[in-house]
């Protein structure tokens, strides 16, 4: 998916030849997900409202691509990851949000998002009789 025409304003906002250069396919930006840019329009949004600096954000975001051993991050799904820490980083730093409250938060998503897999995964073996998939 490509971004929408209200969040294209990002002069100053993308190191094109840098380490933090957004994902992009044709001069295009990309997402895999709807969060990517939900997210990438926050940060965007709150840096334009005098939150915080561009420069704060991208620091963060060169720490963890550095901490990741990662050098493929053209890849939405691996660079909005790392987009998301950053942001988790500045806004601890800037006291947006508590760290221990942010921490806990994490942990109840990865908890729902791990049972949201399991529901997904269902065995197909040779026995094609589904009347007993739906037992709990």
């Amino acid at each position: 998916m490509t971004i929408t025409q209200d969040v294209t304003d990002i002069v100053g906002f993308d190191d094109r030849d840098g380490a933090t250069a957004l994902p992009r396919s044709n001069g295009e930006l990309i997402f895999d997900a709807p969060w990517q840019g939900r997210l990438f329009g926050l940060v965007v949004h709150l840096c334009k409202a005098g939150a915080f600096e561009w420069d704060e954000f991208k620091s963060h975001l060169i720490a963890v691509i550095d901490e990741s051993g990662l050098d493929d991050v053209c890849d939405p799904a691996v660079y909005y990851r790392q987009f998301g820490e950053a942001f988790c980083r500045l806004g601890t730093h800037k006291g947006f949000f508590d760290a221990s409250t942010l921490e806990r938060r994490t942990l109840v998503e990865g908890e729902r998002l791990a049972h949201a897999d399991h529901d997904h995964d269902h065995d197909h073996g040779d026995d094609h009789d589904h009347e007993h998939d739906h037992d709990h």
